[in-house]
């Protein structure tokens, strides 16, 4: 489903504003909303809407693609934002307190709370807190796979790389609960969200969405048809109600906030207060929320268009627990942001080489300089000290030929005091390496053997060998020829 694509880097994210992009084609409406996020301020750039009612998946991702580079963002972070008529949600409570033993069996239950098998859905759950001290309630979130799969492949056609995938309740609520502090009050809250052709039935208790139900109607319904379904929406939302009390969840609500596209449905309001058991409060879409001037007027032409359930979970989407992206594709993300990372690796330890290397050129730099400096101050100086070195020359040259001089006839006269009177020498030999080579013959091996001793005891033959000795017959007498070999050392008195 996705492709792995190479976005631009940004190796300090820290240092500019996050663009975040959330697109959301689940209804009859196509809506976009860009919003920046920075250290200290969270604005809505641009907002988006189109109908696409009746339009074809393959037509989708040209508006979307066309519609997505009219935001002019730049590497935007993009969030897939899923309403909760896609959804089945459930209320159950695991017999465990450990979060991978409740995912596990979430994992094996999951089937049996809808008419798919384990293998055509995605789920999800929010954590409600403990029961009975060994159990926990969870609020299950259960998507066809299906739906997920068709909004990647319509991203994908669009040119466009999907980050994250979420719930419109949980960040709606979260967002909200947030803005009136409900976090902190003991009892549930009842958060109606209209949109032009659905609404949202939310329960939320301490900050968490315990109970989601879609009713079938919304603001584009109470405004055409006011007296066919002002009637039908009241009942609804009591039918949510007696489904929210029958599942036991929390304590009933004793207040209600409605939300949405409500400018035009005054009506709507007068008619809650008279059929509930409760009071009805308004709070409009966009109270602490900062709008561009462009965002701004985008919203006052959609009256009956809510942009609510896409900015809020972008404002939130860190904290939102919810993700609905396919196994299968985590698993492609995953081995995307490592391949970024090497990238990232890579580029700082190529940096880090180049500034060494920087740093050694301007170090071999100075150097250069300052040899050259020297140069220049020592030149007059070059001339004499080469004079001074042929010099040095010619007197190491006369030095060491006076010190050899002679030096071969000592070895003669010191071979004629060691050889023997029986011992002829027909070939004697030397290099300047100081190998000395003596061939002759001898009366006899003993001889031979004791002009070896000899030489050995000399003060210029040093490592006397013999390379081979020979017996023959000369005339009547037995003689021996041989090769002795040795290094020539001179010792100094």
């Amino acid at each position: 489903m996705l492709g792995i694509k190479i976005v631009k880097l940004n190796l300090l994210p820290g240092m500019q504003a996050r663009e975040i992009v959330g697109i959301d084609f689940s209804g009859n409406n196509l809506k976009i909303a860009h919003v920046r996020l920075s250290a200290n301020k969270k604005e809505v750039v641009n907002l988006f809407s189109r109908s696409i009612l009746g339009v074809k998946d393959e037509d989708i991702p040209k508006i979307i693609n066309e519609a997505f580079h009219g935001l002019n963002a730049k590497n935007p972070y993009v969030i897939n934002i899923l309403s909760s008529h896609l959804a089945i949600t459930k209320n159950i409570e695991i017999p465990s307190v450990d979060h991978k033993e409740i995912k596990e069996i979430i994992n094996l239950q999951a089937g049996r709370h809808t008419p798919y098998s384990r293998e055509e859905i995605i789920i999800d759950y929010i954590d409600l807190g403990t029961y009975k001290n060994s159990y926990t309630k969870v609020l299950l979130v259960i998507v066809s796979r299906n739906v997920a799969k068709r909004n990647f492949e319509i991203l994908e056609r669009s040119g466009i790389r999907l980050d994250k995938v979420l719930f419109a309740p949980e960040g709606l609520t979260m967002f909200i609960s947030r803005a009136l502090g409900l976090e902190t009050k003991d009892s549930p809250v009842n958060i109606i969200h209209v949109n032009e052709d659905f609404t949202d039935f939310n329960i939320v208790f301490k900050g968490k969405v315990i109970f989601i139900r879609s009713i079938p109607i919304g603001a584009q319904n109470l405004v055409a048809e006011k007296e066919k379904y002002l009637t039908r929406f009241t009942d609804e939302v009591k039918r949510s109600l007696e489904a929210y009390q029958i599942e036991n969840i929390e304590k009933t609500p004793n207040s209600l906030i409605l939300t949405g596209a409500v400018s035009e449905l005054k009506d709507l309001e007068n008619n809650l207060n008279n059929n509930l058991p409760f009071s009805v409060k308004v709070l409009p879409s966009y109270k602490n929320i900062l709008l561009s001037d462009k965002a701004s007027k985008e919203t006052s032409l959609s009256r009956r268009l809510s942009y609510l359930d896409v900015i809020a979970p972008i404002l939130n989407w860190k904290d939102c627990k919810i993700d609905l992206i396919p196994e299968e594709v985590k698993l492609k993300m995953a081995f995307e942001k490592r391949s970024r990372d090497l990238i990232k690796t890579g580029i700082l330890v190529l940096a880090l080489f180049v500034l060494i290397f920087s740093i050694l050129i301007s170090h071999v730099f100075l150097k250069s300089a300052y040899l050259k400096k020297l140069n220049d101050k020592y030149q007059p100086l070059n001339k004499e000290a080469k004079k001074l070195e042929g010099d040095f020359e010619k007197v190491s040259l006369i030095k060491n030929y006076i010190s050899k001089r002679g030096y071969p006839l000592e070895v003669l006269i010191e071979l004629y005091n060691v050889s023997p009177d029986q011992v002829a020498l027909n070939n004697i030999r030397f290099d300047d390496q100081g190998k000395f080579t003596i061939r002759g013959t001898a009366d006899s091996m003993s001889t031979v053997f004791s002009l070896v001793d000899n030489m050995e005891k000399a003060k210029y033959f040093k490592d006397v060998k013999t390379k081979y000795t020979a017996k023959r017959k000369e005339g009547m007498m037995d003689v021996a020829d041989f090769e002795i070999a040795c290094i020539l050392e001179k010792k100094v008195d």
